[in-house]
C-alpha cells in the first residue's frame, strides 16, 4: 500500500499545481487585475471597495463581479483579435 501512495504523490502534486494555476493565477491575478480598473472606470472610483492587490479582502459578490468582468473583457479581446486575424 505504501508503494501506491508513494507513486501517487507526484500525481497529486501535479494536480495541486494545476489547481493553483487555474484558480489563484488565472482568476485571482489575471481576471481581478483586468476587472478592477474596468469597474473603477464604470463606477467613477466607487467600486470595488478594496484596492487592486487586495482581492483577498473583497466580499464574495464583489469578487465574482470583478473577476467576471475581467474574464468578459479578456474573452472579448481574444475573440476580437482572433476575428481580426482570421483565426476564428
Amino acid at each position: 500500500m505504501e508503494l501506491v501512495e508513494f507513486a501517487a504523490r507526484p500525481v497529486f502534486l501535479l494536480a495541486r499545481f494545476l489547481l493553483w494555476l487555474a484558480w489563484d493565477f488565472m482568476v485571482l491575478t489575471i481576471a481581478w487585475s483586468i476587472g478592477w480598473p474596468v469597474w473603477r472606470a464604470l463606477t467613477l472610483g466607487r467600486f470595488p471597495h478594496v484596492g487592486l492587490g487586495e482581492y483577498e479582502h473583497a466580499g464574495t459578490g464583489e469578487a465574482v463581479l470583478v473577476c467576471g468582468a475581467g474574464f468578459a473583457v479578456l474573452v472579448a479581446v481574444i475573440g476580437s483579435l482572433s476575428a481580426h486575424f482570421g483565426w476564428w
